[in-house]
């Protein structure tokens, strides 16, 4: 068998008849390429049954409940989203944003996961070694589910709102008594499932049950192409970077086990990639200078920042907390803008330079990215439980919105920049 890392492009050889337990890495970049996990799809099969229960008690039964004088609020997911639509203009989209991120896609990513689990498991094709259970005819409806499910992941954030969920949960116990609902619970165990579910389904193995790799594989010496999104390596094309002959027209079409539209590298990667991070870099100022909440309390009135946000966790003695909401919130940003600038401007010199050391930051801040929204998801929570008139109230300010569109930029920005390139741009001219 062959795999490509998607990180550099080294193309490598790996013996398909590998045992369970095993994992391997990309030599030339270090990038995690194959985990095979034992057994069929049962455990993970559970593990999802288990996490979409999960997913719908977490949606309806609150999350926090407080009591102030008296007066009691609840919070379910749903209502931090609609309170803050109520605002209108930006922070209005700011809510929808917040749905988006923990309701609505992860139902999706749940649903489309489920339907692929369910069907590899109740229709199996007959195992052919550990790794490569269910190997059989293409399942071209199977495949763009889990091309779907693979695409939402990293914007499925449940495990993000709950440390949102935790940092709001210090600062609302400062101000009333507040009790964790059994919606709270039922987000902690569908985070814990769905780590294990990630976990028992490996790397590679629900493409490869939903089409064969083999019919695809390239002859010794055949220019080839890897498919961006299932990693499939098709044979018949000119990569035009290393993997190919060099100098041929690739081929048109898409990938025939996902659908993808097949090219060497990403389209427009790096203009995109630089757009976006220019943006996010504008927005950073605005995101950190102007208030993302403003507390009304007994008469007093608090405008915090996010900088001034971690101060007052690191006042209440939470210093744990503190460094965690700094590191997410204000250096993350930082470091991803940074890398990637730094990225462009080594491809553009076309520098050969840490390239090993590059490959490894990007996947770190592709990874980290996510956890900003932190900041977010506290906020949303804050708003829709501190609602008690004239006595205590939260409003979300402007910063919240330049914020979250921070984070969103520099997401997109890291999805879309093709690490490749690098490696590529290395090389020197074609």
């Amino acid at each position: 068998m062959l795999l490509a890392c998607r990180d550099c492009g080294q193309i490598h050889t790996v013996d398909p008849d590998l045992p369970p337990h095993h994992r391997l890495s990309c030599v030339r970049c270090g990038r995690d390429m194959l985990r095979i996990a034992p057994g069929g799809f049962e455990r993970p099969l559970a593990y999802a049954l288990t996490a979409f229960v999960l997913f719908l008690l977490a949606n309806t039964y609150p999350i926090f409940v407080v009591d102030f004088e008296g007066d009691q609020n609840s919070d379910l997911l749903a209502s931090g989203p609609l309170q803050l639509l109520q605002y209108g203009g930006a922070l209005a989209g700011l809510g929808v944003l917040v749905a988006v991120f923990s309701i609505i896609v992860p139902a999706l990513r749940l649903t489309l996961m489920l339907v692929v689990l369910w069907a590899l498991h109740f229709r199996p094709i007959g195992p052919n070694g550990p790794r490569f259970v269910g190997f059989g005819p293409s399942r071209p409806r199977l495949a763009a589910a889990w091309k779907g499910a693979t695409t939402l992941a990293p914007w499925s954030m449940p495990d993000v709102y709950l440390l949102g969920a935790f940092v709001a949960y210090t600062r609302l116990a400062k101000i009333v008594h507040t009790t964790i609902g059994a919606g709270g619970y039922a987000l902690a165990a569908l985070v814990i499932a769905h780590a294990l579910l990630i976990f028992s389904l490996g790397r590679g193995r629900v493409w490869d049950a939903l089409g064969d790799p083999r019919a695809y594989l390239p002859r010794p010496g055949e220019p080839w192409v890897q498919c961006p999104d299932c990693e499939l390596i098709l044979g018949g094309f000119d990569t035009g970077a290393g993997g190919g002959t060099g100098g041929r027209a690739i081929r048109p079409g898409r990938c025939p086990r996902c659908g993808t539209r097949l090219a060497p590298r990403r389209p427009g990667s790096l203009a995109i990639s630089a757009a976006l991070t220019a943006t996010a870099l504008i927005l950073y100022f605005p995101a950190n200078l102007l208030p993302v909440m403003t507390v009304f309390y007994l008469g007093s009135q608090n405008t915090n920042t996010i900088l001034s946000g971690v101060r007052e966790l690191a006042t209440a003695g939470l210093w744990p907390l503190a460094v965690l909401v700094f590191f997410a919130s204000i250096l993350v940003p930082v470091l991803k803008l940074v890398s990637i600038s730094w990225f462009l401007l080594a491809i553009r010199r076309r520098s050969a330079r840490r390239l090993r050391q590059r490959t490894m930051l990007y996947r770190l801040i592709d990874f980290v990215g996510r956890w900003s929204n932190i900041d977010v998801f506290m906020i949303s929570i804050l708003v829709a439980l501190l609602r008690f008139g004239n006595l205590t109230t939260v409003d979300p300010g402007t910063g919240a919105v330049s914020f979250a569109a921070v984070v969103v930029m520099t997401m997109l920005a890291t999805r879309i920049f093709d690490p490749r390139l690098m490696w590529d741009a290395a090389k020197g001219p074609a």
